[in-house]
């Protein structure tokens, strides 16, 4: 048996791979990382397959070179607007004359909760579980074996577009691997950051990448709403390039180096030496002028997620309050920056969960992959679902499962 596990991170300015297996204390071991700039993404979206599928295979090729192994297989993150979620709930009843509930009445409500109408050229990947319901009886996580007449599901059903989903598909092929599945990032993201105790306190998670910000919302232990803002940490680093006439590459070092969030925390006498470019001699610029750049589009991004949040009607049920994670958050003062916008404790969340090489991966820009290695190896178990649909969530699913290879 094939027991090694890959993750891809395809994001819109870096591309990860992790390779990893279960080690002999039962936890899971990463054995190999690769990571190189993306080429061919923007806004978490595949434009050009060939360069795409060019930045995956250097990342994999550095992960299989440093773990030994050869991956055969793999799990790809996706995100973008395009990605829809909603809140269903599916109706059943339970037929047995002693009205115990079988595996198979569970999965008959969890199908029942997917007949809702979705665009032509979109696809379910995810059906995640929030609770279910038995005869009025409410917060029932795993109903088998219970006593009722009526079962109901409450699921959270992520879409996505089948265009981006066939593209993702061929970066994967592409590079030799068969496709097990893809992960809403930031699903992926909340495993390696969010706690048991989060999820049911009520918290959201803030996934700030590249080229999108995800937004996943967990209430009472489950999902209960996920969207995505169209921008991310590149749209800092273009702002930069204008306002201070710098070459992209120059102003992406420079917010790394120099960034601040808030502008007020910044020395007013400080200055920050700029790189000669482009025929332009080297020149000082004052740091509070950078971070009043910085500042300016961090809060339109966490002000169109405080829009979300409001949108949600969750935003009061946030006793949590919001973890960050992404390579967007490097930023000095991103998540006091983050408080004062969403009004709500925001904190800086590095991802967890694994062993083996993790010294290479403690940065919070490494948490979507670091999660999907952890989602993949539940996956593997036999957890409910496949490529385009299912969720690792719920023990419940694990045995569906086996449910489903034992009767469908």
């Amino acid at each position: 048996m094939n027991d090694v596990l890959c993750a891809i991170d395809i994001g819109s300015s870096l591309c990860h791979v992790l390779i990893g297996r279960p080690a002999e204390n039962g936890r899971l071991e990463v054995l190999g990382v690769g990571t190189t700039p993306s080429q061919g993404v923007r806004h978490g979206a595949i434009i050009n397959i060939d360069a795409a599928i060019q930045s995956v295979a250097q990342a994999l090729k550095e992960a299989e070179l440093m773990s030994g192994l050869k991956a055969r297989t793999a799990w790809i993150n996706v995100t973008g607007k395009h990605l829809a979620g909603t809140n269903s709930r599916g109706v059943v009843a339970i037929p047995n004359k002693d009205r115990v509930i079988q595996e198979q009445d569970v999965w008959r409500v969890i199908e029942g909760a997917q007949n809702i109408r979705i665009p032509a050229d979109q696809e379910i990947i995810h059906v995640l579980s929030r609770e279910f319901i038995v005869d009025d009886q409410n917060g029932i996580k795993d109903p088998t074996g219970m006593t009722g007449i009526r079962l109901e599901a409450d699921v959270h059903i992520v879409t996505a577009s089948t265009t981006a989903m066939t593209n993702l598909r061929k970066v994967v092929n592409g590079v030799g691997l068969h496709l097990n599945g893809v992960v809403m990032s930031s699903l992926a993201a909340a495993e390696s950051c969010l706690t048991e105790s989060d999820m049911e306190l009520g918290v959201a998670l803030v996934d700030l990448g590249g080229g999108v910000c995800d937004v996943l919302i967990y209430v009472e232990g489950g999902v209960a709403y996920s969207t995505v803002v169209p921008l991310g940490g590149s749209h800092v680093t273009q702002d930069l390039s204008i306002g201070l006439k710098l070459p992209v590459e120059d102003a992406e070092a420079l917010k790394k180096k120099h960034g601040l969030a808030l502008m007020r925390l910044a020395d007013p006498t400080e200055k920050i030496e700029l790189p000669a470019s482009q025929g332009r001699a080297g020149r000082l610029v004052l740091q509070q002028q950078m971070a009043e750049i910085i500042e300016a589009r961090l809060k339109e991004i966490f002000e169109l997620v405080d829009f979300e949040l409001v949108k949600s009607g969750r935003k009061g049920a946030l006793a949590g309050g919001v973890v960050l994670s992404g390579g967007g958050v490097l930023i000095a003062d991103t998540a006091e920056l983050a408080s004062e916008v969403l009004k709500l404790n925001a904190e800086l969340r590095y991802p967890g969960g694994l062993t083996g090489f993790t010294e290479r991966i403690q940065g919070p820009e490494y948490a979507c992959v670091s999660g999907m290695l952890q989602y993949t190896r539940r996956m593997a178990r036999g957890s409910f679902g496949n490529e385009t649909g299912g969720s690792p969530e719920q023990g419940i699913m694990h045995r569906l499962g086996n449910w489903i290879r034992n009767n469908i």
